[in-house]
């Protein structure tokens, strides 16, 4: 349930969506990268951070852990010297951007996977993306070794999932 709210509600929230399908040569380069485990920020067209709208949900998700244990801890907190509630408060804010950082690139992650499934629907109808995608992106790099381009890509790959399969 977690999970479809955050591809169904989260992530277009935080993303723009690309208004034309993936291409089959972006597909490739962006399955590629993601089985490789490479960052996908920025590789793949039409996909963009709204960063305003993850400074918002980060906040919303920071205060609702902080401020109830800000309000259990209110006690001690109010009898330490200033000092340390000064390197607490730099603690906290370091920790925020840490934590914001993390959050957008598991965003870009996900998201770039759900807009890579979405492709591969329209380019692979018949081959199950968790089935075949690494095999197809070890064709890709079969393929970008052997100089393939343009729809010989596309053929190329094809021609080796079905003697595969």
């Amino acid at each position: 349930m977690l999970e479809k709210w955050i591809d169904d509600r989260l992530l277009p929230f935080l993303f723009t969506h690309p208004r034309h399908p993936m291409r089959f040569n972006e597909l490739m380069r962006a399955n590629k990268l993601l089985v490789d485990d490479m960052p996908l920020e920025g590789q793949i067209p039409g996909m963009k951070l709204r960063l305003f709208r993850a400074y918002l949900v980060m906040f919303a998700l920071f205060n609702a852990v902080l401020i109830p244990l800000a309000m259990l801890l209110h006690g001690i907190l109010a009898k330490i010297d200033c000092h340390a509630a000064i390197v607490l408060a730099v603690f906290f804010t370091l920790f925020f951007f840490g934590v914001l950082t993390i959050f957008k690139q598991w965003a870009a992650e996900k998201m770039a996977e759900k807009l890579i499934k979405e492709a591969w629907a329209i380019h692979f109808p018949f081959y199950d993306y968790a089935q075949y995608h690494v095999k197809v992106a070890r064709f890709y790099d079969d393929a970008v070794e052997r100089g393939v381009t343009g729809a010989n890509l596309e053929m190329y790959i094809q021609n080796a999932l079905s003697l595969e399969a």
